[in-house]
């Protein structure tokens, strides 16, 4: 092999180098041309198909990912350039070529695109590319952008690149023989740049939710979007996260300088990606950093490669979601998105041991119309329900892996915007989705009652913390289990009666809150895929007196670890903050733990015994005085 001269590379070369005007000479009329992808697409030579597009009759133009928008598609200069492109996102001017039957799409998985190229289907005369300024060895690197620019390289009859000095040398599998390219211009010029996103409330809202999901340990795979920039600032608090996508968000940076990202417990050790969005703060930070490897699509999207990571998270967005978990990233038959490596990353990690599938939208668009739907309009769908794990939008947390289809529906009810949810409640009715006399609790306007974002923990004596938060439509299968795990006597205190069936009718009724006069709190152990209620505690108010009955239960192994106490203190404090007067009920006398709680109270409770029972009453008014400096202190709440 012959040495490569650094120092005198363009004139040992010189045969080679153009100017972007004789690119004409190159480019026949019939050719199809590859143009590079995002923001490493070689500006100053797309610039020129642009300018002197009447020299390029009749060709075809091959794009991935465009962020240009380059006037290829002007009503007043029309041009005979046909287009075809295996994405959508990016460029609003392409995607309304496509949907106006100028251009092409070919929808086709992002991991499927360079086969397709090697094997001719997709032939290709001159690709466009732009690398870094080759090496002493003689090797340029393909910097911030590898996707499917690897296979076109390997292909293309011809290929010119633009050598920009601005563009870094990136790690992986980026690297280009010199001398494998047929022309060349050598001119430094700005990037493309991806500008900051600009956060919003509910963006955030919904960046919190997933927040919670992902755990110490697991793998990020990002798509692009608001969600993908945001999502970071919410992960300070995790630990030994790793990347592992086709996209690379310029937020994640930050986690890897403050050691959230190490990919300590990944297969692979470093962030791995395809290509890179963002400014130039991020080009400088991935330009010869070993920590961060670009490698192809084939390879990044691969679904065996992609299985291997642990505790994937793959998190997208959608335009809307169905009632069974099904997602669309188009409006209906307007096509607006794409196929990418979606498919390939939510299957991967709905298989991958520990692995997330997660869909993240807003639950009203634009023009305030739901994206939760009963089910998708005619168009295409992105994926399909089976391999949804988790939907999640400002309202909250979907589970739908391994759900019934009844349990899918009104998990995705339950996270829709709440003027919604009594229309999609009704649709699912007339579909046979959901019981008929299914309940959901609504405001004198027909509006769904929003269930207070309220959460605590409570520490046991000995079984570590348990989460408490205001019950949902979603838990009546969990509370059934709860009820039914209790003993004959359990039972008896608890219903007052020797109850054995715990219908769908009764559990509904009891769960059916305002969170105002009717308010129903639970305990949980676990996460939302393997939850469990341990503790349930309650109160009804009488509108006549308005005083409250209240109830409490706790899982007999959860017995003896203060959840009772905690619950009572707990339900007079949400009682109080809503004005009610007081709490009542009624036990049986041998309930010592309830007596004993009760005589602990601040206030004064009154009994009235009848045969086995005690009904107790107490007005939130009416606290016990004495000359204890214990009782002194709460005189302020009289």
């Amino acid at each position: 092999m012959k040495a490569f001269k650094l120092d005198s590379w363009r004139e040992d070369f010189k045969d080679r180098e153009i100017e972007p005007d004789q690119l004409d000479k190159i480019v026949k009329p019939g050719f199809r041309v590859f143009l590079g992808s995002a923001c490493s697409e070689p500006v100053i030579l797309t610039d020129q198909l642009v300018k002197d597009k009447w020299k390029f009759p009749d060709i075809q133009i091959l794009h991935f990912f465009t962020l240009s928008n380059q006037k290829f598609f002007d009503p007043q200069n029309p041009s005979s350039f046909r287009h075809n492109s295996f994405s959508i996102i990016g460029s609003p001017e392409l995607r309304r070529a496509i949907n106006e039957g100028w251009a092409d799409f070919t929808p086709i998985s992002t991991a499927e695109i360079p086969r397709m190229i090697k094997e001719t289907k997709i032939p290709v005369d001159v690709a466009l590319i732009m690398v870094s300024p080759p090496d002493r060895y003689g090797f340029c690197s393909l910097g911030i952008n590898v996707d499917i620019n690897q296979a076109m390289i390997k292909t293309a009859k011809t290929l010119v690149a633009h050598i920009n000095p601005a563009m870094p040398r990136t790690m992986g599998n980026t690297f280009v023989k010199f001398t494998d390219i047929d022309y060349f211009v050598f001119k430094e010029h700005p990037l493309l740049e991806s500008p900051p996103v600009t956060s919003d409330e509910k963006t955030e809202r919904i960046a919190r939710n997933i927040a919670r999901i992902i755990e110490n340990g697991s793998t990020i795979n990002l798509g692009t979007g608001k969600i993908a920039y945001i999502l970071p600032r919410f992960l300070n608090d995790k630990k030994d996260l790793a990347i592992y996508g086709e996209v690379f968000p310029e937020t994640m940076i930050d986690l890897i300088d403050a050691g959230v990202v190490t990919c300590a417990k990944n297969t692979y050790p470093h962030c791995m990606t395809s290509f890179v969005l963002g400014t130039r703060r991020f080009y400088d930070y991935v330009n010869e950093n070993p920590f961060v490897e670009f490698h192809p699509t084939s390879y990044i999207c691969d679904i065996e490669n992609i299985i291997k990571n642990h505790k994937l998270c793959s998190i997208y967005g959608a335009m809307s979601v169905d009632l069974l978990g099904q997602a669309t990233n188009h409006l209906g038959t307007y096509l607006y998105s794409g196929i990418g490596g979606e498919a390939d990353f939510m299957r991967g990690a709905a298989i991958s041991r520990g692995g997330k599938a997660i869909v993240a939208l807003s639950s009203v668009s634009g023009d305030n119309k739901s994206r939760i739907v009963p089910f998708l309009p005619p168009g295409p769908i992105s994926l399909r329900d089976i391999d949804v794990h988790y939907v999640v939008t400002e309202h909250g947390i979907a589970y739908l892996h391994g759900k019934t289809m009844r349990e899918r529906v009104l998990q995705m009810i339950s996270i829709a915007a709440p003027e919604f949810r009594a229309d999609l409640l009704e649709k699912a009715k007339e579909m046979n989705y959901i019981f008929k006399d299914q309940i959901l609790p609504l405001t004198r306007d027909g509006v769904a009652v929003i269930c207070p974002d309220i959460e605590w923990t409570f520490d046991t004596k000995d079984l570590g913390p348990v989460k408490f938060r205001p019950v949902k439509t979603t838990d009546e299968r969990l509370l059934q289990e709860l009820y039914y795990s209790l003993s004959e006597k359990d039972r008896l205190h608890r219903f007052l009666s020797h109850r054995k069936v715990f219908s769908h009718e009764d559990i509904q009724a009891r769960m059916a809150c305002d969170y105002l006069t009717r308010m129903v709190i639970v305990g949980t152990k676990g996460t939302e895929k393997d939850m469990w209620i341990v503790a349930e505690g309650a109160y009804y108010v009488d509108p006549n007196t308005n005083m409250a009955e209240i109830s409490i239960t706790v899982h007999d192994k959860y017995r003896g670890q203060g959840l009772a106490k905690h619950m009572f203190e707990k339900i007079i404090e949400l009682g109080r903050e809503r004005g009610i007067s007081g709490l009542f009920g009624e036990i049986y006398s041998d309930n010592i733990a309830i007596f004993r709680i009760l005589n602990g109270l601040l206030y004064k409770v009154t009994f009235k015994e009848h045969d086995d029972t005690f009904e107790f009453a107490f007005n939130f008014a009416d606290i016990k005085v004495d000359d204890t400096e214990k009782n002194r202190q709460y005189r302020h709440l009289l």
